[in-house]
C-alpha cells in the first residue's frame, strides 16, 4: 500500500496568487509516490504557467469546481484519489497520514481544512467555527478516497455549486462507505478580508443552496441549521474565550441572514 500511486487533483481559475505554495506543498509530502493533476477552468492569469512548472497534466475544463474534479479522475491513474483546492497548503503528513488511515478499512479520509487567520479578523472568527467541526461527521466531507468508491456514487453533482461537499458526503454515508479522519491538515490561504465581499459570496452561495436541498432534503435539516448541536457540545469554548464566542454569534446572525436572503431569491426563480 505505501507505494500506491495517488492522484492529486487540484482544480483552478485565475488561481495564481497561491497556487505556487499549494503545489510546493504537494511536491513535500512526506509520501511520494503521487501523480498530481491541474485542471484549469480557462484561467486568465499566470496559473497555467504555474502549474507546469510543477506537472505535465494540466487540462482545461469548466464549467465550475465539481465538473473541474470530476474530469480530472477520469484522467487519474492512482488507485486513491485527493481533491485539494488551488488556495489551500498541505502538512507534510497529509497524504501518509490518509494513507496509513485508509489501511484501517476506511473507504475515505477527511483531512480537516482550517483558515489561515493571518488574513485578519474574520479569518479568526472562521476558525474559532471550523475547528468545532474536527472529526464531526456531520459538518465535515472526505476528499481522499479510492478511486473505484468515487466512481461507484458517480462522483461530484455538478448540479450543486455551494455545499458539494455536504452532498458528496452525504452520499458516501448512504451507500454505507466506511470514513475516516486524520490529525493533520490543509490550511487555507485564500481568506476573505472585506466582511461585506464575504457576506456576498453566502448570499450566492444561499442562491445556489436550492439545488443542495432539494438533494438533500433530510440531512439539510441538520447541516443548514443556524444552532448546531456541535456548538453545545464545545460549549467551554465559548466561556473561555468569550471574544471570539461573541463575536462567531455576531457573524454567524449575518451570514444566515444574507444567505437565507439568497435563499428566498433563490426559491423565487425556481418558482
Amino acid at each position: 500500500m505505501n507505494n500506491t500511486l495517488v492522484s492529486i487533483i487540484v482544480t483552478t481559475k485565475d488561481s495564481s496568487e497561491f497556487l505556487d505554495v499549494c503545489l510546493k506543498s504537494i511536491k513535500k509530502q512526506t509520501y511520494k509516490n503521487i501523480e498530481l493533476i491541474v485542471v484549469d477552468n480557462f484561467s486568465t492569469d499566470k496559473t497555467i504557467e504555474i502549474a507546469k512548472k510543477y506537472t505535465s497534466k494540466v487540462f482545461l475544463k469548466g464549467h465550475e469546481r465539481s465538473a473541474q474534479f470530476n474530469f480530472g479522475v477520469e484522467k487519474s491513474s492512482g488507485k486513491f484519489v485527493y481533491r485539494v483546492d488551488s488556495d489551500f497548503i498541505l502538512d507534510r503528513e497529509v497524504v501518509q497520514q490518509c494513507m496509513d488511515k485508509i489501511n484501517e478499512n476506511f473507504d475515505a479520509i477527511v483531512a480537516h481544512n482550517s483558515p489561515d487567520i493571518r488574513a485578519g479578523w474574520i479569518a479568526k472568527i472562521r476558525k474559532f467555527e471550523v475547528d468545532m467541526y474536527k472529526y464531526d461527521i456531520t459538518h465535515s466531507a472526505a476528499r481522499f478516497l479510492k478511486k473505484e468508491v468515487f466512481q461507484k456514487i458517480s462522483g461530484y453533482n455538478e448540479k450543486i455549486i455551494a455545499g458539494e461537499d455536504y452532498d458528496f458526503q452525504n452520499k458516501l454515508n448512504r451507500a454505507n462507505y466506511k470514513t475516516g479522519f486524520i490529525s493533520a491538515e490543509a490550511l487555507h490561504l485564500g481568506e476573505s478580508k472585506s466582511f461585506l465581499e464575504h457576506l456576498m459570496k453566502y448570499y450566492e452561495y444561499g442562491k445556489d443552496f436550492v439545488n443542495y436541498k432539494n438533494e438533500n432534503k433530510e440531512e439539510s435539516k441538520v447541516q443548514l441549521k443556524f444552532i448546531r448541536g456541535i456548538y453545545l457540545k464545545n460549549w467551554k469554548k465559548f466561556i473561555f474565550h468569550p471574544i471570539f464566542g461573541l463575536g462567531f454569534i455576531i457573524y454567524n446572525f449575518f451570514k444566515f441572514g444574507f444567505g437565507g436572503l439568497g435563499y428566498l431569491i433563490g426559491r423565487i426563480k425556481k418558482i
